[in-house]
């Protein structure tokens, strides 16, 4: 099983986290059942650039 890194951020405001606030980073293989909780949604981040406290953007589409 191969694992990676991945970040763990806000898609609703919560107190004072704004949407894109990174809550956590956990290391998961992407397939095992894993749901971060209501409000949050996960992202593959293998260089670690979203830290706890940082913020990710969504790119355009």
């Amino acid at each position: 099983m191969t694992t990676q890194n991945y970040a763990v951020y806000r898609t609703s405001v919560s107190g004072s986290e704004a949407v894109g606030y990174v809550v956590n980073a956990i290391v998961w293989d992407g397939v095992t059942p894993y749901s971060p909780g209501d409000g949050l949604a996960v992202l593959a981040d293998p260089d670690g650039k979203y830290l706890i406290g940082s913020t990710y953007t969504a790119p355009a589409s």
